[in-house]
C-alpha cells in the first residue's frame, strides 16, 4: 500500500512536470493494476497448460514465483520511471529561459536505460512455460517414472508407418540408461559379444578375424583385417562388421596423419582392440545399455570407478584449475574454484552455459551430454 502511495506521487510530479492538465488520482494505480491483470491472466494460462500435460507440481510453482516477481519487478520499475520524468520539467512548462539542457539530456539517456529494464520480459517466461508441458526435465523429481510411464506408452501403441516411436523409445531408453542405470541390471548382465563377456575374453575374439588384400584390387599393397561380431543382451541381437586397415601383420593399425600427410602405424594393444570392438556397438536405445556395460568392462574403467571417490576429476581453464562434480541429486554439472576465477574465464563459463550459483559455491548447468561437450571444449586439454 505504501508503495502504490509513492507510486501515486511520482506520477502526479511527473504529470505536473510534462503537462498543464491536472493529474487524475489513482491513474498510476490503476494502470499497474492492468499490467498486474494481465500477468495474471497469462500465469492462469500457463498453469492450464501444465495440467493439461500432467506436469510436476514444482513447474506450476514456478508461475506464482514468476507472477510475485513481476509484480513487485513493475511497481518498482514504474516508481523510478516516473520519479525520473519528475526530475526535468518539459521545455513547454518550463519555458526555454535558462533551460537546463545537460539535466535534460541526462534524463532522456536515464529514460532510455529505464526502458530497456522493462520487467515485461518477465510476462514472456510465464507465457513459455507449457507450451513444452510434456517434456520430461531430467532435474524433475519424478522424471525416472515418467520416462518408464512414456516408453511403456509408446511400445503399446500401434506401429506407425514411419516408425517415430521407435526413434523416440530409442532416444528415452538413452536418458534412462544415464539417469536409472540400475534398471537395466539385468538387461547388462546378459550382454556378450560372439558369446564372449568379460574384457579378456573380448580381447581374445581379434584373434578369430582375418588379415587379408582388397577383394577388388589384390594388387594392391593395402592389407585390412576384418571381423564379424554378433552382440546381444539376451534377447536381441546387433551384428556388425569391423573392417580396418592394418599392416601385414595386422599388430598395427594403419591412420593417415594429417600434420605429416604420411601413414602411420599404430601398436594394437589390448585396449585398443577392446575399444575398436565395442565401438561398433555404439548408439541409442539397446545398443547404448550393450555399450556402456561394455564400457564399464575395460580396465580403465574399473580403474576409474575404484578411485573416482579418491581423486576427484578436474579440468584447466584458462590456466584455472577447477573440481568437477557430476552431481546426479540435483543434475547438475558443478565447477568448483578454490578463488574467484578471472573476467576471461568467467565470460567463458557463461558463453557455454555455466552460471555462478552462490547456493553451492559452483559455476555449474545442467548435467546431460550438451554439458560434457561444453566441458571438453573449455578445457585447455
Amino acid at each position: 500500500m505504501k508503495m502504490l502511495n509513492v507510486l501515486e506521487e511520482n506520477a502526479r510530479r511527473a504529470k505536473e512536470a510534462n503537462s498543464f492538465s491536472d493529474y487524475k488520482p489513482g491513474s498510476a494505480t490503476a494502470e499497474y493494476n492492468e499490467y498486474c491483470k494481465a500477468a495474471e491472466e497469462a500465469a492462469r494460462k500457463a498453469k492450464e497448460r501444465l495440467a493439461r500435460a500432467g506436469a510436476p507440481a514444482e513447474r506450476a510453482e514456478r508461475v506464482d514465483y514468476l507472477l510475485n516477481l513481476y509484480k513487485v519487478k513493475k511497481l518498482a520499475w514504474l516508481n523510478e520511471l516516473y520519479k525520473n520524468r519528475a526530475r526535468v520539467p518539459s521545455i513547454l512548462v518550463a519555458g526555454g529561459s535558462n533551460f537546463p539542457v545537460r539535466a535534460k539530456e541526462r534524463q532522456n539517456a536515464r529514460e532510455d536505460a529505464l526502458m530497456k529494464q522493462n520487467p515485461d520480459s518477465i510476462i514472456d517466461e510465464i507465457r513459455a512455460i507449457g507450451q513444452n508441458a510434456g517434456t520430461i526435465y531430467s532435474d524433475d523429481e519424478n522424471a525416472v517414472e515418467r520416462i518408464k510411464a512414456k516408453i511403456a506408452t509408446l511400445e503399446a501403441a500401434p506401429p506407425d508407418r514411419w516408425e517415430y516411436n521407435k526413434a523416440e523409445i530409442r532416444r528415452l531408453k538413452a536418458r534412462l540408461l544415464k539417469l536409472a542405470p540400475e534398471e537395466f541390471a539385468e538387461q547388462q548382465a546378459n550382454v556378450s559379444v560372439n558369446g564372449a563377456k568379460t574384457f579378456e575374453e573380448i580381447v581374445a575374439l581379434w584373434g578369430t578375424g582375418r588379415t587379408r588384400k582388397s577383394t577388388f584390387n589384390p594388387e594392391s599393397p593395402e592389407w585390412y583385417y576384418e571381423l564379424c561380431l554378433n552382440f546381444t543382451d539376451g534377447k536381441r541381437h546387433y551384428k556388425e562388421f569391423l573392417s580396418l586397415q592394418v599392416d601385414e601383420t595386422g599388430e598395427n593399425l594403419l591412420r593417415y596423419n594429417l600434420d605429416k600427410r604420411e601413414m602411420e602405424a599404430i601398436p594394437l594393444t589390448a585396449e585398443m582392440k577392446y575399444g575398436l570392438i565395442i565401438r561398433r556397438i555404439s548408439g541409442s536405445g539397446n545398443k547404448a545399455v550393450i555399450y556402456q556395460h561394455l564400457k564399464g568392462l575395460s580396465p580403465k574403467a574399473q580403474a576409474k570407478a575404484a578411485d573416482g571417490s579418491d581423486s576427484p576429476e578436474t579440468i584447466t581453464i584458462n590456466g584455472e584449475t577447477a573440481r568437477i562434480i557430476r552431481n546426479k541429486d540435483d543434475m547438475r554439472l558443478q565447477l568448483i574454484f578454490d578463488e574467484k576465477p578471472s573476467e576471461k574465464t568467467r565470460s567463458t563459463l557463461k558463453s557455454n552455459g555455466f552460471r555462478w550459483a552462490p547456493s553451492c559455491s559452483a559455476w555449474q548447468r545442467l548435467l546431460n551430454d550438451h554439458a560434457e561437450y561444453a566441458l571438453r571444449r573449455i578445457s585447455d586439454k
